[in-house]
């Protein structure tokens, strides 16, 4: 078991309370998630975990979709290629894959709903920059405080919002989790960022996938219960630690629970080749 550190905020959030919301709407479960990657970041392992290593590690910007019977719901919105090229330089560009984004602008525009897990560009961006915005914005659900930061703190510069143009979104709040439909459970998850969240989905066969998004940029962080090393990273370290205990056992008490992190390569490769989450949007 991984050991505890002194500076930890511990995660109060309650398994069992989840799983009783993630039943609470009426209609049919999900089906199937699927997941797509639309750009990639390289980082020196030393970045991604503290005690890393120089070893490459690829991060993957991925955005999901859950999909039910009668219609989907997106977890993010990817990041235009613009907005992708703004975290590099130009002698040093990072991959991006601008089919898969072209496949993350349809679905988005077919979803009946989409969430946003915080307002970090690789998760906002693509239905913020969108040329269909005002449509998106009418079926976009966004917490109280990813509002606040996509106003007032955007992640960069260009992706400053108006209030008036926020206000076109739906905007929630809720203490600790909340479901927004049919075996889907919102987590507030404070830590990351001031708005993050994470996603629980119980799918219609029984199998249940918590989206744990950015507390961890890889598996190996819930592993060990380490965060993040990279100095640009301004987060409650307290909160994520805490969280990274849950996530850690969650991992060793609950096999039927399958973790989905953000930026882990390896583990999108895998959940794919198991048939966990499919590889392309529909």
């Amino acid at each position: 078991m991984a050991e505890r550190v002194e500076s930890e905020t511990p995660f109060g959030a309650d398994l069992g309370v989840i799983r009783r919301l993630a039943n609470l709407i009426p209609g049919a479960k999900p089906t199937a998630v699927n997941g797509i990657r639309v750009a990639a970041s390289i980082r020196p392992r030393k970045l991604v975990i503290v005690g890393g290593d120089d070893t490459p590690v690829t991060m993957p910007r991925t955005a999901f979709q859950v999909v039910y019977p009668d219609g989907t719901v997106m977890l993010d919105a990817g990041l235009d290629e613009a907005t992708h090229r703004s975290f590099s330089t130009p002698d040093r560009p990072e991959p991006y894959f601008p089919e898969a984004f072209a496949q993350v602008e349809r679905a988005l525009e077919r979803a009946r709903m989409i969430v946003l897990t915080h307002f970090h560009a690789d998760h906002a961006a693509g239905l913020t920059q969108s040329p269909h915005f005002g449509a998106l914005a009418a079926k976009t659900i966004v917490s109280v405080e990813t509002a606040r930061c996509l106003v007032e703190t955007p992640h960069r510069p260009h992706l400053t919002m108006s209030p008036s143009d926020v206000a076109r979104m739906n905007i929630i709040t809720y203490d600790r989790t909340l479901a927004v439909a049919p075996g889907l459970v919102l987590i507030k998850a404070h830590g990351h960022s001031a708005d993050h969240q994470m996603v629980f989905i119980a799918l219609a066969d029984g199998r249940e996938i918590l989206h744990s998004v950015d507390v961890g940029w890889t598996l190996d962080n819930i592993r060990a219960v380490k965060g993040k090393a990279a100095p640009w990273v301004k987060e409650d370290v307290p909160a994520v630690i805490g969280q990274l205990h849950w996530l850690n056992a969650i991992l060793r008490q609950e096999p039927n629970v399958r973790l989905l992190v953000t930026h882990d390569d390896a583990l999108f490769a895998s959940m794919v080749a198991e048939g966990v989450i499919g590889s392309e949007l529909q």
